[in-house]
């Protein structure tokens, strides 16, 4: 699902402040791992590591979230 919105938005990443969380429910969030590389290819500016959770956000993930908005904010 979340593919075709982000190849259609990847060219207008160059430059940008950008965080990147989710979860996955199998595996061991590779996927994650391959959309970083993706967007510090095209010149994405990430503000701070990814966060990422199996199923359902922590109370680690939760607090990592509230800081990924506030280091964008800054």
């Amino acid at each position: 699902m979340l593919e075709p919105m982000y190849s259609e938005l990847e060219s207008s990443l160059t430059g940008k402040k950008i965080a990147l969380f989710g979860s996955y429910g199998w595996g061991d969030g590779e996927w994650m791992r391959s959309w970083e590389e993706r967007c510090k290819t095209v010149g994405a500016n990430l503000v701070s590591d990814f966060v990422i959770c199996n199923e359902s956000p922590d109370d680690e993930a939760i607090r990592a979230c509230k800081k990924l908005g506030s280091d964008l904010s800054s």
